[in-house]
C-alpha cells in the first residue's frame, strides 16, 4: 500500500493522523505513524509489510487504543482525586 492508501484507511478505521507529527523523510519512505491515546504511536511500515500486516497492525493499534482507553476511564472513576 502507499501511504495516501494507508493513511486513508487508517482514519477511516478510527485511528488520528496528524501529518505534522510524523518526519516529512518518513511519509516518503512509506512510513506512517498514527497517534493513540496517552502518547501510544502506531507505526506502519508500507514497503515492508504486506496488505494483511498492515491491516493486522491497525486491528491491533485499534484493540490497543481502546484498552488503554478503558483503564484510563476506569482509573479516573476510581481514583479518589478525581472530580468525575
Amino acid at each position: 500500500m502507499k501511504t495516501k492508501e494507508i493513511v486513508k484507511l487508517g482514519t477511516t478505521l478510527g485511528l488520528n493522523f496528524r501529518e505534522n507529527s510524523c518526519y516529512k523523510n518518513d511519509l516518503l519512505k512509506n512510513r506512517v505513524v498514527f497517534d493513540g491515546i496517552n502518547g501510544q504511536r502506531f507505526l506502519i511500515e508500507g514497503n515492508e509489510m504486506t496488505d494483511d500486516d498492515i491491516l493486522k497492525v491497525m486491528g491491533d493499534s485499534l484493540k490497543l487504543m481502546g484498552r488503554r482507553q478503558l483503564k484510563m476511564e476506569l482509573h479516573d472513576r476510581l481514583s479518589i482525586m478525581s472530580d468525575a
